[in-house]
């Protein structure tokens, strides 16, 4: 995959958090579609941490690497609600210590789980009451639908959607009209 499409990828993606609006966002690569996966993410690294990105890669099987791609100081903030704080007690994340600790944690867990854990959530920004839905009610009963399952606040959900939504349309609109990608994400 040359370059440019790989920055397209990232931006249809993920343009919501290098936009500085949400403070994560999952991107799942096929590896077998990159000469050298590790080098081409690796080149955005700088690019990425200078703007307050960071990446982590939280599963690679069966050919596919699974990377979120955050910013910490925003999940950090997310996961000290008390209400993503009882969830993920129950799952024995370790609470006290560090945000990578954190991470590690669950990419054991998705490791040990036959499905991605669904406290995933909470590492990307949707509400606590949504998550917790979502394992009360296993997927179902939901109120409305985008990325994620809406289980209480449908107004404010469908708003952050079709924020969402916009991000990634700039973001590769942008890319397609010869904007340097470095150019477009922002600082926070």
């Amino acid at each position: 995959m040359p370059k440019e499409e790989f920055e397209y990828v990232l931006g249809c993606h993920a343009a919501p958090t290098f936009l500085g609006f949400k403070s994560a966002n999952l991107i799942t690569f096929r590896r077998s579609r990159f000469y050298d996966f590790d080098a081409m993410l690796e080149s955005y690294a700088p690019c990425l941490q200078c703007k307050g990105i960071s990446t982590f890669r939280v599963s690679e099987k069966n050919g596919l690497t699974v990377v979120l791609f955050y910013r910490a100081d925003a999940i950090e903030e997310e996961l000290r609600r008390p209400e993503a704080q009882a969830i993920l007690r129950r799952y024995g994340y370790p609470l006290q210590g560090s945000l990578v600790g954190m991470l590690y944690h669950l990419r054991n867990r998705i490791e040990s789980e036959k499905t991605f854990p669904h406290e995933i959530g909470l590492f990307l920004g949707y509400p606590p009451e949504d998550v917790e839905g979502f394992i009360r009610h296993k997927g179902k009963d939901y109120r409305c639908c985008g990325y994620w399952k809406v289980y209480s606040n449908e107004k404010d959900a469908r708003r952050l959607f079709g924020l969402y939504d916009d991000c990634s349309k700039h973001f590769c609109h942008e890319l397609k009209c010869g904007r340097e990608f470095a150019e477009l994400l922002r600082a926070v």
